[in-house]
């Protein structure tokens, strides 16, 4: 996570990246927030921000109390 772009940003072309590259599958959830924070050892709120934009800009659809999922292309 170093570069110039916000941490939220570097996180999202990750999600992004493992998205095209079948990690994370459409219709399926990728990781939790939690499991996310302990992965990329991020604060919370910066990986919420990064699954907010990923979700304003069709790549994830967020459902309340449940978790964010994979939107199809």
């Amino acid at each position: 996570m170093d570069g110039p772009d916000p941490r939220w940003a570097q996180l999202a072309a990750i999600l992004v990246a493992r998205i095209d590259a079948g990690w994370y599958k459409p219709g399926l959830p990728i990781p939790s927030l939690v499991q996310l924070v302990q992965e990329f050892g991020l604060a919370r709120g910066t990986v919420r921000k990064a699954v907010e934009y990923l979700a304003e800009h069709g790549r994830l659809r967020v459902v309340q109390g449940k978790g964010a999922y994979v939107q199809p292309r």
